[in-house]
């Protein structure tokens, strides 16, 4: 017999783990702001890579709940597309870190805490958007829109913070390896800016297809 649990789409469960998977990126981006204010010393990347794994492992279960259960809250490909846009900013948060801790030494005096502190409000707002989606009141779609675009001027001023880093690069040149481990780890956390940004394009949808 089918339950009726599982015919009304079990909406907690999938929202729980989108919302879960938001924490994470969130968690991820805190980690990776720590790590850029070390003075000195390899960073420790332990708890990042663990917000890393258990994105993992939260997208999985939503792809494991998406076969078993008939009837979404929303579409199933639109679940999937928050899922998986959620899962890439723990994923880039990680690899930018991961470069990082190969060059530490060399990027001493390289001021990334601007672009790191936009990232950081981004992932908060893919956290309060996920919220929204989940909550499915009335008011989640202007909300949703004034959160995406403020999104969106994040992106515009991470956009120009890598264009001003490339072009100080360019009119004060640097040794040649230094200025392409800079201009690499500049547009990595400018990637994770627009993880954060497929996040609200896609929740915006979301909202827009099911107001």
């Amino acid at each position: 017999m089918i339950s009726i649990q599982r015919l009304l789409g079990r909406p907690h469960e999938f929202f729980g783990l989108l919302e879960q998977s938001a924490a994470l990126g969130k968690q991820a981006v805190t980690e990776v702001k720590a790590i850029l204010a070390q003075p000195s010393g390899p960073p420790d990347l332990s708890a990042l890579s663990s917000a890393r794994r258990k994105g993992k492992e939260v997208m999985g279960q939503l792809e494991n709940l998406l076969t078993k259960v008939f009837v979404t809250p929303i579409e199933r490909e639109d679940l999937e597309a928050l899922g998986q846009d959620l899962y890439r900013l723990p994923k880039t948060a990680e690899k930018f870190a991961e470069r990082y801790e190969i060059v530490h030494d060399q990027m001493r005096g390289t001021d990334f805490s601007i672009l790191a502190g936009l990232l950081e409000r981004a992932a908060g707002i893919v956290q309060e958007m996920v919220s929204r989606v989940s909550s499915g009141d009335a008011s989640a779609l202007s909300a949703i829109k004034t959160l995406d675009a403020s999104l969106g001027q994040i992106e515009v001023e991470a956009a120009h913070l890598v264009l001003k880093a490339t072009q100080q690069l360019y009119s004060a040149p640097a040794p040649p390896l230094q200025a392409i481990i800079s201009k690499d780890l500049h547009d990595l956390l400018g990637e994770c800016i627009e993880c954060c940004r497929a996040v609200g394009r896609t929740a915006a949808l979301v909202i827009l297809k099911n107001s």
